[in-house]
């Protein structure tokens, strides 16, 4: 192993350095409602939108 890959390395397997916490909202799938042809969330029983049933 070279020095310059030992370096990098190390750099990458620094305990000290600090990283930015990166946070994401997971929202479940859309579908599109067979009654109005709007978009709403996989799961629901009624469509958010006309309140027709979803199946």
């Amino acid at each position: 192993m070279t020095e310059a890959s030992k370096i990098k390395l190390d750099k990458i397997f620094d305990i000290d350095s600090e990283y930015p916490i990166i946070e994401r909202e997971v929202l479940p799938e859309k579908i599109v409602c067979p009654d109005c042809g709007g978009i709403t969330y996989e799961g629901l029983e009624l469509c958010h939108r006309c309140g027709g049933l979803l199946i």
